[in-house]
């Protein structure tokens, strides 16, 4: 029920804040600009964007290596499926979509694995906050987004401390398990510790500087190359801004998105997007429709080889995400 209510929550979200963004939207305009596009330009903008995908999945091998050195074509197999996932199903399901197909192709447990993409999205939500910091100091962002920066920046710098003081002391956290599990006996205490175990071990790479310092450079790259793929959409249409209003809207976008929201991040995306272009003066019916368009190249390829290598993978029993084996964990 409670989960039901999430996703009712998030659809109604998504409702309001779709209608805010396309209020000043009229359909003839909309396709005035659609028919003035240049293609290649977006084309060229897909396959950027897989640029930072590879980006991703190199990193993921580095956090990875602790456990169980791995194959780049399993990795991106497993990433893609679970981007996929996260696309299709609400609340970020494909990362347990993705830890799966992991397990499968690896075996590297869930729990593990699970570890090193909570890793990710805390480095990924530093870095977001770090350009919108930026952008604070060098440009008055709308009123509306400085409290989401200011407490995204709270959020994830506490989430690294607390991840980085667990990697830390994680032989007395496993002996500290041991004894909970010694002491209280039952199938769910059992469930918990050896999911707590192995996920240590997915934090393992925090404890080697050289592999931390590699991660924190690789995912400065990654969101380098995905403001890249907002630049090369951005010479489809017939404005121009600056990259750095692009960073700007590459922070704002992804914290946005942190928010519940429908299945593919409607609304979220769309409405700090065209907020930020509006901020640089980019006038609303241009900021509308290339905050849609580039939404759609961010979504759609991905989706569809997400989806591809799914049905390849043989996962079609796999209908919904949360509902993984707990024994698979």
């Amino acid at each position: 029920m409670k989960r039901h209510g999430f996703l009712l929550l998030g659809i109604a979200l998504s409702a309001i804040l779709m209608a805010w963004t396309l209020r000043g939207l009229h359909l003839e305009e909309l396709g005035q600009i659609l028919r003035g596009l240049e293609l290649s330009w977006l084309l060229a903008g897909t396959l950027f964007y897989f640029v930072a995908v590879i980006l991703r999945t190199w990193r993921w091998g580095i956090l990875l290596h602790r456990l169980r050195p791995t194959g780049f074509r399993e990795r991106f197999v497993a990433l893609t499926i679970g981007y996929m996932g996260n696309n299709l199903y609400p609340a970020r399901a494909g990362e347990l979509l993705r830890a799966y197909v992991l397990q499968r192709r690896c075996g590297i447990s869930m729990s593990a694995a699970l570890g090193t993409i909570v890793v990710e999205r805390v480095l990924d939500g530093l870095m977001v906050v770090f350009l919108a910091m930026v952008a604070l100091l060098f440009f008055p962002l709308p009123a509306s987004l400085r409290p989401a920066v200011i407490a995204g920046g709270g959020v994830f710098g506490g989430a690294l401390l607390v991840l980085l003081g667990m990697a830390q002391s994680a032989a007395k956290l496993r002996d500290l398990l041991g004894r909970i599990s010694q002491r209280r006996s039952g199938f769910w205490v059992e469930r918990v510790t050896a999911f707590l175990s192995r996920f240590l071990d997915g934090l393992m790479v925090l404890q080697r500087p050289a592999s931390a310092l590699a991660v924190g450079g690789l995912t400065a790259l990654i969101w380098l190359a995905e403001a890249g793929t907002y630049g090369l959409v951005l010479m489809a249409f017939p404005f121009r801004t600056s990259f750095f209003s692009l960073l700007v809207m590459t922070a704002a976008v992804n914290l946005a998105t942190a928010l519940p929201s429908a299945p593919g991040y409607i609304g979220t995306f769309e409405a700090p997007g065209v907020a930020v272009l509006h901020a640089f003066g980019i006038p609303s019916g241009m900021a509308i429709t290339y905050t849609l368009v580039l939404h759609l190249v961010l979504w759609l390829p991905i989706t569809l080889l997400g989806l591809s290598l799914f049905l390849r993978e043989g996962l079609r029993g796999v209908v919904r995400p949360l509902h993984i084996p707990p024994s698979s964990l």
